[in-house]
């Protein structure tokens, strides 16, 4: 197996953060306009404007850095919060499902953690190709037959 790195996408969470960047001022403004906020009311609403930007650049960097490496031996996430290397003796389970919106995941259990894997990484169809793969030429105990419908 050849060694693939996979990117996660920040589109679904930094567009809608951006949307409400822009809107907010906006609403604010004219709310502004036509009543006067005390001072106070208007720090707090600034207040939450600044800490809804620092949390949405926060999310995007965070977001930029998130990585899966999948390797002969081993799964590796990645990102600027830390490193996890999993290696086919410390996974425990690997469950394939459909979310409430129809999207596909993957749950990687090892002991009490788990790591997930949606449709938020790009190129998702390959991720789930080489999963798959690892799945196979480790014999890992999933759910994989039944989520395919081969069942033997």
């Amino acid at each position: 197996m050849d060694e693939h790195e996979y990117i996660y996408q920040l589109r679904p969470l930094v567009i809608p953060g951006l949307f409400f960047l822009v809107l907010y001022p906006i609403l604010l403004g004219c709310i502004f306009l036509f009543h006067k906020f005390p001072s106070m009311e208007l720090n707090v609403l600034i207040g939450i404007y600044c800490l809804s930007v620092l949390g949405i650049l926060s999310l995007w960097v965070i977001g930029k850095s998130k990585r899966v490496l999948i390797k002969e031996e081993q799964i590796i996430f990645s990102s600027l919060l830390g490193k996890h290397v999993l290696e086919p003796k410390d996974i425990r389970r690997v469950a394939f499902y459909f979310d409430g919106k129809g999207q596909e995941v993957a749950q990687i259990r090892t002991g009490d953690v788990f790591f997930y894997l949606s449709e938020f990484y790009f190129p998702f169809p390959e991720l789930m190709s080489d999963l798959e793969n690892f799945i196979r030429e480790h014999n890992l105990r999933s759910n994989l037959q039944n989520y395919l419908g081969l069942n033997e």
